[in-house]
């Protein structure tokens, strides 16, 4: 080979290495400039994502409000296992048992599928329904219904505060069902949303809390996020067949309970950690004060107790420093925030510690025993006790079971 081809070649082999190189230095280049544009947006994101958020609605208009620094965990409030030792009822059988009401050796709930079962025996029936199927589903609520509050009147009648449908009263031996005051029908100017828990005084007159005007039942976690006031108070007389707005402004009005002495009524709110007392004669008539300002948890309903005072369950507890409920409380922005980019569920899953809590008061509103489940293995949460002479029966929101305690069981608590 001549040497001017072997030139050729050379030049044209180092003429392919430039070439080469150039690529590699394009890529390292194109790298470059692909991290810098994920920079950018990313930083844009940064940005405009606040303001985004900015626009976009809550479903809720939030107010700040202020609780008590939670109560120690001492003394009564001390944690124990006494809740771990319940036992399991119905399991799938029953969800959703809110509240329960007992007469002689029957017990009735409602379910989170709008029935009302019986339970007799151990063995457990529907009794009726209020509502009309479909049920199961968010959207069929109203008109499914979801029995909450019931009690068993002087005649025998199992009356029933429906959340979406009315106050009913229901033949426990027929099933047959009749409305007293439907959820149509307004009371002072204001359509009752949100029915909730009820007691019946010695003359027959029935006290029925409303949580909300606002809000239905399907919207609690939004109720009680914005810390809205239209809850009440209200008395149905069956004689005339007139309702009473006793109370309003009480935030997430929830359980009602009658004093043994039958001169006032104790009310729940949820959103204030709060039992209140509202007077029914004698020179406080008509006035309403604290019982309990500061419960460690959310409570719902109230029952008396064997033990001379009343039950009280906690949907959720308030720990000393670890409370969310207590720390977005004076935060009404941050409410507003999260409700824009999570669900109720989610919501509720944050706020919510699994934690099981029921909390005994005397006469004077103090708390003066506790029983926990800490792990909330056995129960995460409870609606409401009822108490038959020592037989603890734990109702629940949401949970396919009711749970039994026997205060016997608990060595630290009298029987």
């Amino acid at each position: 080979m001549s040497g001017e081809g072997l030139r050729r070649r050379q030049q044209g082999a180092r003429g392919r290495v430039v070439e080469r190189e150039e690529s590699e230095t394009e890529k390292v280049h194109t790298s470059i400039g692909w991290f810098k544009a994920g920079l950018i947006s990313t930083g844009l994101t940064f940005l405009v994502l606040p303001v985004v958020l900015w626009f976009i609605p809550s479903p809720i208009d939030p107010v700040s409000y202020t609780l008590p620094t939670p109560p120690q965990w001492t003394g009564p409030l001390k944690p124990n296992t006494h809740l771990q030792k319940a036992t399991k009822l119905f399991l799938g059988e029953v969800k959703g048992a809110e509240s329960m009401v007992s007469d002689g050796e029957y017990m009735y709930t409602g379910t989170a599928d709008g029935r009302i079962m019986e339970i007799y025996k151990g063995q457990i029936r529907e009794l009726t329904r209020l509502g009309v199927p479909p049920c199961g589903r968010f959207e069929d609520e109203p008109t499914c219904g979801r029995p909450l509050g019931m009690r068993i009147d002087a005649d025998g009648y199992l009356i029933v505060a429906d959340a979406y449908l009315g106050l009913f009263k229901v033949n426990v031996a027929t099933g047959d069902k009749t409305v007293l005051w439907p959820s149509t029908a307004p009371i002072n100017g204001r359509q009752p949303k949100f029915f909730n828990d009820l007691d019946i005084d010695s003359d027959g007159t029935i006290y029925l809390s409303e949580s909300s005007t606002k809000w239905d039942r399907r919207h609690n976690r939004y109720c009680i996020l914005e810390a809205e006031t239209s809850g009440r108070l209200i008395a149905y007389n069956p004689d005339t067949n007139t309702t009473e707005e006793l109370v309003t402004g009480i935030p997430f009005a929830n359980g009602v309970q009658i004093t043994r002495d039958k001169k006032a009524i104790l009310l729940v709110s949820t959103t204030q950690a709060a039992v209140h007392k509202y007077h029914l004669e004698g020179s406080k008539k008509g006035q309403l004060e604290t019982f309990n300002n500061n419960l460690p948890g959310l409570p719902d309903n109230i029952r008396r107790s064997s033990l001379g005072g009343y039950w009280v369950g906690m949907a959720t507890v308030r720990k000393p420093g670890k409370s969310m409920v207590d720390f977005s409380s004076r935060r009404p922005w941050l409410r507003r925030f999260i409700t824009k980019i999570l669900s109720q569920e989610t919501i509720i899953k944050y706020m919510s510690a699994n934690y099981g809590l029921v909390v005994h008061l005397n006469e004077e509103g103090e708390i003066t025993r506790t029983l926990h489940d800490p792990s909330g293995n056995k129960i995460p949460a409870v609606s409401e006790v009822e108490d038959r002479g020592g037989q603890l029966y734990f109702g629940s929101y949401y949970l396919p079971y009711i749970s039994k305690l026997y205060l016997s069981d608990v060595k630290d608590v009298p029987s």
